[in-house]
Protein backbone atom coordinates (compact mmCIF):
# COMPACT_ATOMS: atom_id res chain seq x y z
CA UNK A 1 0.00 0.00 0.00
CA UNK A 2 2.82 2.41 0.88
CA UNK A 3 4.51 1.79 -2.48
CA UNK A 4 1.47 3.27 -4.27
CA UNK A 5 1.42 6.46 -2.21
CA UNK A 6 4.50 8.13 -3.79
CA UNK A 7 3.09 7.58 -7.31
CA UNK A 8 -0.27 8.91 -6.18
CA UNK A 9 1.33 11.98 -4.57
CA UNK A 10 3.41 12.66 -7.69
CA UNK A 11 0.27 12.40 -9.83
CA UNK A 12 -1.57 14.92 -7.64
CA UNK A 13 1.39 17.32 -7.72
CA UNK A 14 1.64 17.13 -11.51
CA UNK A 15 -2.11 17.58 -12.03
CA UNK A 16 -2.22 20.36 -9.42
CA UNK A 17 0.64 22.19 -11.13
CA UNK A 18 -1.13 21.97 -14.47
CA UNK A 19 -4.36 23.31 -12.99
CA UNK A 20 -2.58 26.20 -11.28
CA UNK A 21 -0.56 26.93 -14.40
CA UNK A 22 -3.62 26.90 -16.63
CA UNK A 23 -5.67 29.06 -14.30
CA UNK A 24 -2.79 31.55 -13.98
CA UNK A 25 -2.55 31.88 -17.75
CA UNK A 26 -6.27 32.42 -18.07
CA UNK A 27 -6.27 35.28 -15.56
CA UNK A 28 -3.51 37.20 -17.35
CA UNK A 29 -4.99 39.85 -19.60
CA UNK A 30 -4.36 39.47 -23.29
CA UNK A 31 -2.36 42.23 -24.91
CA UNK A 32 -4.60 44.77 -26.53
CA UNK A 33 -4.12 46.88 -29.58
CA UNK A 34 -6.18 49.93 -30.23
CA UNK A 35 -8.99 49.37 -32.71
CA UNK A 36 -8.44 51.21 -35.93
CA UNK A 37 -11.12 51.90 -38.52
CA UNK A 38 -9.28 49.63 -40.97
CA UNK A 39 -9.20 46.75 -38.48
CA UNK A 40 -12.89 46.98 -37.62
CA UNK A 41 -13.97 47.54 -41.23
CA UNK A 42 -12.49 44.16 -42.20
CA UNK A 43 -14.42 42.32 -39.50
CA UNK A 44 -17.10 40.23 -41.20
CA UNK A 45 -20.67 40.75 -40.15
CA UNK A 46 -22.45 37.77 -38.60
CA UNK A 47 -24.58 37.38 -41.74
CA UNK A 48 -21.43 37.07 -43.86
CA UNK A 49 -19.95 34.50 -41.47
CA UNK A 50 -23.13 32.43 -41.64
CA UNK A 51 -23.35 32.79 -45.42
CA UNK A 52 -19.76 31.64 -45.88
CA UNK A 53 -20.21 28.70 -43.49
CA UNK A 54 -23.18 27.27 -45.37
CA UNK A 55 -22.80 25.15 -48.50
CA UNK A 56 -23.20 26.86 -51.83
CA UNK A 57 -25.51 25.91 -54.66
CA UNK A 58 -23.13 23.33 -56.15
CA UNK A 59 -22.93 21.31 -52.94
CA UNK A 60 -26.67 21.59 -52.41
CA UNK A 61 -27.45 20.57 -55.99
CA UNK A 62 -25.31 17.45 -55.65
CA UNK A 63 -27.50 16.40 -52.73
CA UNK A 64 -30.62 17.28 -54.70
CA UNK A 65 -29.49 15.24 -57.68
CA UNK A 66 -28.64 12.18 -55.58
CA UNK A 67 -31.94 12.43 -53.69
CA UNK A 68 -33.85 12.83 -56.97
CA UNK A 69 -32.26 9.63 -58.30
CA UNK A 70 -32.96 7.84 -55.01
CA UNK A 71 -36.59 8.98 -55.25
CA UNK A 72 -36.90 7.40 -58.69
CA UNK A 73 -35.40 4.05 -57.70
CA UNK A 74 -37.44 3.97 -54.49
CA UNK A 75 -40.65 4.46 -56.50
CA UNK A 76 -39.54 1.88 -59.03
CA UNK A 77 -38.90 -0.60 -56.19
CA UNK A 78 -42.25 0.10 -54.54
CA UNK A 79 -40.80 1.96 -51.55
CA UNK A 80 -43.09 4.96 -51.94
CA UNK A 81 -42.37 6.26 -48.42
CA UNK A 82 -38.67 6.45 -49.29
CA UNK A 83 -39.60 8.25 -52.52
CA UNK A 84 -41.61 10.79 -50.50
CA UNK A 85 -38.78 11.14 -47.99
CA UNK A 86 -36.25 11.79 -50.75
CA UNK A 87 -38.51 14.51 -52.11
CA UNK A 88 -38.41 16.19 -48.69
CA UNK A 89 -34.64 15.77 -48.47
CA UNK A 90 -34.18 17.60 -51.77
CA UNK A 91 -35.83 20.63 -50.26
CA UNK A 92 -33.67 20.35 -47.14
CA UNK A 93 -30.51 20.41 -49.25
CA UNK A 94 -31.54 23.66 -50.88
CA UNK A 95 -32.67 25.50 -47.74
CA UNK A 96 -29.27 27.15 -47.15
CA UNK A 97 -29.42 28.97 -50.49
CA UNK A 98 -32.10 31.20 -48.97
CA UNK A 99 -29.07 32.84 -47.33
CA UNK A 100 -26.15 31.96 -49.58
CA UNK A 101 -27.70 32.53 -53.01
CA UNK A 102 -30.69 34.77 -52.47
CA UNK A 103 -30.85 35.55 -56.19
CA UNK A 104 -31.29 31.84 -57.07
CA UNK A 105 -33.71 30.81 -54.32
CA UNK A 106 -36.86 32.20 -55.99
CA UNK A 107 -36.22 29.97 -59.03
CA UNK A 108 -35.71 26.96 -56.75
CA UNK A 109 -38.91 27.71 -54.84
CA UNK A 110 -40.85 27.99 -58.11
CA UNK A 111 -39.28 24.76 -59.37
CA UNK A 112 -40.25 22.92 -56.17
CA UNK A 113 -43.81 24.16 -56.30
CA UNK A 114 -44.24 23.18 -59.96
CA UNK A 115 -42.35 19.87 -59.91
CA UNK A 116 -42.41 18.54 -56.34
CA UNK A 117 -45.25 20.45 -54.71
CA UNK A 118 -48.67 19.21 -53.68
CA UNK A 119 -50.21 19.88 -57.10
CA UNK A 120 -47.29 18.48 -59.10
CA UNK A 121 -47.72 15.50 -61.42
CA UNK A 122 -44.77 13.81 -59.73
CA UNK A 123 -46.31 13.98 -56.25
CA UNK A 124 -49.73 12.93 -57.50
CA UNK A 125 -48.24 9.92 -59.31
CA UNK A 126 -46.16 9.03 -56.25
CA UNK A 127 -49.12 9.23 -53.90
CA UNK A 128 -51.22 7.14 -56.29
CA UNK A 129 -48.36 4.62 -56.64
CA UNK A 130 -48.75 5.00 -60.42
CA UNK A 131 -45.36 4.12 -61.87
CA UNK A 132 -46.34 4.90 -65.47
CA UNK A 133 -47.40 8.44 -64.53
CA UNK A 134 -44.40 8.73 -62.19
CA UNK A 135 -41.95 7.84 -65.00
CA UNK A 136 -43.43 10.54 -67.24
CA UNK A 137 -43.47 13.16 -64.49
CA UNK A 138 -39.90 12.22 -63.52
CA UNK A 139 -38.72 12.64 -67.11
CA UNK A 140 -40.56 15.98 -67.40
CA UNK A 141 -38.96 17.14 -64.16
CA UNK A 142 -35.49 16.29 -65.48
CA UNK A 143 -36.26 18.44 -68.55
CA UNK A 144 -37.39 21.24 -66.24
CA UNK A 145 -34.14 20.88 -64.24
CA UNK A 146 -32.13 21.32 -67.38
CA UNK A 147 -34.23 24.29 -68.48
CA UNK A 148 -33.57 25.93 -65.13
CA UNK A 149 -29.84 25.24 -65.38
CA UNK A 150 -29.77 26.85 -68.83
CA UNK A 151 -31.80 29.88 -67.68
CA UNK A 152 -29.36 30.45 -64.81
CA UNK A 153 -26.31 30.28 -67.09
CA UNK A 154 -25.35 26.67 -66.34
CA UNK A 155 -26.20 25.08 -69.69
CA UNK A 156 -23.15 22.85 -69.25
CA UNK A 157 -24.97 21.05 -66.39
CA UNK A 158 -27.34 18.49 -67.85
CA UNK A 159 -29.18 16.21 -65.42
CA UNK A 160 -29.81 12.66 -66.58
CA UNK A 161 -31.41 9.74 -64.79
CA UNK A 162 -28.79 7.71 -62.92
CA UNK A 163 -28.02 4.41 -64.62
CA UNK A 164 -28.70 2.56 -61.38
CA UNK A 165 -29.57 3.04 -57.75
CA UNK A 166 -27.13 3.62 -54.92
CA UNK A 167 -26.20 0.34 -53.32
CA UNK A 168 -26.66 1.57 -49.75
CA UNK A 169 -30.48 1.73 -49.61
CA UNK A 170 -33.18 -0.92 -49.85
CA UNK A 171 -35.51 0.38 -52.52
CA UNK A 172 -37.73 -2.71 -52.46
CA UNK A 173 -39.35 -2.21 -49.05
CA UNK A 174 -43.04 -1.98 -49.83
CA UNK A 175 -44.60 1.19 -48.41
CA UNK A 176 -46.98 4.05 -49.06
CA UNK A 177 -45.95 7.69 -49.45
CA UNK A 178 -48.08 8.45 -46.38
CA UNK A 179 -45.75 6.25 -44.28
CA UNK A 180 -43.20 9.08 -44.50
CA UNK A 181 -44.11 11.20 -41.50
Amino acid sequence: MFKKIPKLVISFVVVGSLVVGCSTQQTQPAPTTPATPAATAGTPALADVIKNALPGTGVAMRGVSDSFDNMYYAAKGGNWALAAYMSDVMQDYMSPIQITRTQVYPQWAAFVKANLGDDSALKKARDAKDMVAFEKAYSDTINNCNGCHTALGFKFIKKIKASGPEANLDYSLQSNASDNK
